[in-house]
């Protein structure tokens, strides 16, 4: 089930957050700036829609940009909701695991593997891989393949 649109669009607007609120197949989507995703986040986890839960957070390279999406869930309402936000490569993302502590680990992921800077998370360190490893899925980046590594 998804949230009233006029209420998500109410409390966004009443904070001064700007955005776009799109009913589409995969439910509502709140769509914002990269800048304004942390304090909209906080707005919408209060009681009014309560979305306690960040179910999952990841990236997409669209070619252009990164797209992120934030996959929010409210058990007292039972509805769903995505936030999605753009950065440009090489970007920088604003952590909310002061909100939702379980993007801590989502978020160092997703920066590591887009090549974006991760700023206000406790601990930004590399997942995966080393310095100097380029982003492994950014579209731009050529995958060797097992011919090239033998």
């Amino acid at each position: 089930m998804q949230p009233d649109a006029t209420v998500v669009r109410h409390i966004l607007t009443s904070a001064g957050i700007a955005h776009e609120v799109e009913e589409t197949t995969l439910g509502l989507v709140v769509y914002l700036a990269a800048e304004r995703a942390p304090s909209a986040l906080a707005e919408l986890r209060g009681p009014e829609l309560d979305f306690r839960m960040l179910l999952d957070f990841l990236g997409t390279d669209t070619g252009e940009e990164i797209e992120l999406t934030y996959h929010l869930r409210s058990f007292s309402r039972d509805t769903e909701l995505y936030v999605k936000t753009r950065v440009p490569y090489d970007g920088a993302i604003e952590s909310v695991w002061n909100t939702y502590p379980s993007a801590l680990l989502p978020e160092r992921e997703t920066a590591e593997l887009f090549g974006l800077t991760l700023s206000g998370h406790p601990n930004p360190k590399r997942l995966f891989t080393t310095d100097g490893v380029e982003p492994l899925l950014r579209k731009s980046v050529h995958v060797r393949t097992a011919e090239e590594v033998r």
